[in-house]
């Protein structure tokens, strides 16, 4: 009984230090939207700082317990990939970020699904063009690729296409966040390290939360060559027809 209690008191105190340091943490970079929106600090710089935190961020929330934070920090990371400035409005949206993580610090408990998922859809996304020159749709698109060239190049198609993309290099760590904040499609490279996309994508339709959500499989190989991609994945070959494979999986599982 001595020893359970002990081992609440050092848990709870193991919270009490984490909070602390996501605070901290939030401070600088409060203080470093502050510095770039006045001039104080350069774009580059003041990136460089929130990359940083984010990532310290991501990392904390899952080994302490917090995995809504781990989740907005990975969402923040996603946001922040090849941003070369910072806009006004893009100042706002990492404050909004930064609001959402505080929240989330200080809530006694973790969230359900369905409140984890409210939380996620609703912050901030980034489009590399003007958005009044698409439709926006709410909808969650996870792409699961190490390959940072055609990561780039299929999350520009579906955002051209007005939907929301969420990058992920590792697929150990796509299968968690699919789970905790499961999306509205999933697109996985075929051949990763460690686990590859068709292995994937198998695991997420054994999966309950999982096993509904729209998939496709990511290769530059022809269909005879893949062994286990089930029968309802779509296939989008790079190549060629690209834009069509795209096309042909959004219109399959009605997206948009």
């Amino acid at each position: 009984m001595v020893e359970q209690t002990d081992f609440d008191d050092l848990v709870e105190q193991l919270k009490v230090e984490f909070r602390d340091d996501v605070h901290d943490r939030l401070g600088a970079l409060y203080e470093t939207l502050k510095a770039v929106s006045l001039g104080r600090m350069s774009s580059t710089d003041g990136l460089l700082a929130i990359r940083r935190d984010s990532h310290s961020l991501r990392g904390a929330g899952s080994s302490f317990g917090f995995p809504l934070v781990s989740l907005i920090a990975q969402r923040l990371e996603a946001y922040l990939t090849n941003l070369k400035d910072l806009t006004e409005s893009q100042i706002v949206d990492l404050h909004t970020f930064a609001d959402r993580i505080a929240e989330a610090a200080d809530r006694d408990d973790t969230p359900d699904l369905a409140a984890t998922n409210a939380v996620i859809r609703a912050l901030p996304s980034r489009y590399e063009f003007d958005i009044a020159d698409v439709e926006i749709h709410d909808v969650d698109i996870m792409l699961v690729s190490p390959n940072k060239i055609v990561a780039r190049r299929v999350a520009a198609e579906l955002a051209a296409c007005g939907f929301k993309v969420n990058t992920l290099v590792d697929p150990i760590e796509a299968l968690s966040v699919a789970v905790r904040v499961p999306p509205d499609m999933i697109i996985a490279s075929a051949v990763m390290d460690g686990l590859g996309g068709v292995d994937l994508i198998r695991a997420l339709k054994a999966i309950s939360l999982t096993e509904t959500v729209p998939m496709a499989l990511l290769t530059s190989l022809d269909a005879t060559s893949l062994k286990g991609v089930p029968d309802d994945v779509a296939m989008v070959r790079l190549g060629p027809g690209f834009g069509d494979d795209i096309a042909s999986a959004i219109t399959r599982f009605n997206l948009g």
